[in-house]
C-alpha cells in the first residue's frame, strides 16, 4: 500500500507541475555529510518548496525550512530499511 501512494502522489503532481528552480546543498545528518536538492515547484499559479536529500542513492523527501521534519524522515527510513 505505501509502495502504491509513492508512485501515485509524484505521478500525479509530475502531471500539473513544473520544477521553476533547482538548488544543491548538502544536510548535515549524524555526522554524515548528504547531498541535498531544494526544488522550487509551480501548479495552477501557487508555488511550493521541497527538499530531497539522498542516503547514498536513496532519495528522502522532507520539509525544505524544517530540519527536523528532515532528521526524522531520514531516520524512518534507515529504520524502514532494516526491516
Amino acid at each position: 500500500m505505501r509502495l502504491t501512494l509513492a508512485l501515485v502522489f509524484p505521478l500525479a503532481l509530475i502531471a500539473c507541475t513544473e520544477v521553476v528552480s533547482e538548488r544543491e546543498g548538502t544536510f548535515n545528518y549524524r555526522g554524515e555529510t548528504l547531498r541535498a536538492v531544494t526544488r522550487e515547484y509551480s501548479t495552477n499559479g501557487n508555488t511550493f518548496t521541497k527538499r530531497v536529500i539522498y542516503d547514498g542513492n536513496r532519495p528522502v523527501s522532507c520539509s525544505a525550512t524544517d530540519d527536523a521534519d528532515c532528521r526524522a524522515a531520514l531516520s524512518y527510513e534507515k529504520l524502514d530499511r532494516n526491516d
